[in-house]
């Protein structure tokens, strides 16, 4: 919300073309939720100034700036008391950013990071679980060796699927790409090093090459083709906690945490806003539905198989992005280099 906040320059050179940030940036609306009510409905204390604050603060924050907001991003912005409330607006915006992720997030805003100075928090979190189209076997039970790097490994419980899935291979980077989809119009997609060479990840040249438009044509049919494939992948849960302020400011993103710098005006007439904190948290969980698994080793060896097609093995760090294929949003993006 605070890019529709932001007032660009006026002056622009005469072959500059104005267009919507949410356009630039690859926003897309694709679902619309309701705003869960997180103020009890007999308030009493900061609940009941908050009440007061939300029904006035039209005054204060524009109209335009509101309508950006429900058009956009399906919500609007919530009025808070900081200033003698701090505790219990962090409570708050925990409370609902918990509610929208069924439970997941309960805590993004850790104890402390709201106080009487603070003017704005831009909160962002987002929890994922897709019902993938054809579920994993069960088959493999045991656990199972995943190379940290050449010479360390860690137990890890895989997964197996054979299936016709669309499977290529970027040659320069030697390696591997598979798509693996939810039911609906997501999909994961995994790519995958032939191998590890050193003491390292494996993961530094891919990730040194990636931007949007390798991806893009990387996950296009002009590298990826179905086939039939056999598949290995570790399960594996990743939660993430990130305090960006430090990360944006490097970034170059400076003005917008500056009293006096930053320029609001978009959102409000008295332009003495700034953004104090920004929090993102993200939490991934990738898992066979039913897996029972006993203690045991195995190992599993890569290559063509007796069908003919063939394997993808993450036994060895890769990296995953989950997307939204019709509009080619990327829900996440991540790395697995250690169980």
């Amino acid at each position: 919300m605070p890019l529709a906040a932001f007032r660009f320059p006026t002056r622009v050179a005469p072959d500059c073309v104005f267009m919507d940030p949410s356009q630039v940036l690859q926003f897309h609306k694709m679902r619309v939720h309701d705003v869960t009510p997180v103020t009890p409905a007999i308030a009493t204390g900061c609940e009941l100034k908050q009440q007061i604050q939300k029904a006035t603060y039209p005054g204060v924050i524009l109209k335009e700036y509101i309508r950006l907001s429900e058009k956009y991003y399906s919500t609007e912005p919530q009025a808070v008391d900081f200033l003698e409330c701090a505790e219990a607006a962090r409570r708050k915006i925990n409370f609902w950013v918990n509610t929208q992720t069924k439970g997941k997030i309960p805590n993004l805003l850790p104890e402390g990071s709201v106080d009487p100075e603070t003017r704005m928090v831009l909160v962002n979190a987002v929890y994922f679980k897709g019902k993938w189209k054809t579920p994993f076997e069960k088959k493999l039970n045991g656990l199972y060796p995943f190379h940290v790097n050449s010479t360390q490994h860690k137990p890890v419980r895989m997964m197996y699927l054979h299936e016709k899935l669309n499977i290529g291979y970027i040659e320069d980077l030697k390696t591997q790409i598979l798509e693996l989809p939810y039911a609906g119009d997501v999909s994961m997609f995994l790519l995958l090093p032939d191998g590890i060479a050193n003491v390292s990840t494996g993961l530094e040249s891919l990730e040194s090459e990636i931007t949007y438009d390798k991806l893009d044509k990387w996950l296009s049919k002009d590298t990826m083709a179905e086939d039939d494939v056999e598949v290995y992948i570790p399960q594996f849960k990743l939660e993430e906690h990130y305090e960006l302020k430090s990360i944006l400011r490097s970034m170059g993103m400076k003005d917008a945490f500056s009293k006096g710098q930053a320029n609001f005006s978009g959102m409000s007439e008295g332009n003495d806003l700034f953004l104090s904190e920004v929090f993102h948290q993200a939490t991934v969980d990738v898992n066979e539905e039913g897996t029972e698994a006993s203690a045991g080793t195995g190992a599993i060896m890569s290559g063509r198989t007796g069908h003919g097609g063939p394997q993808f093995v993450a036994d060895h760090p890769f990296l995953f992005l989950i997307m939204h294929k019709i509009t080619r949003s990327i829900l996440f993006f991540g790395r697995f280099a250690s169980p």
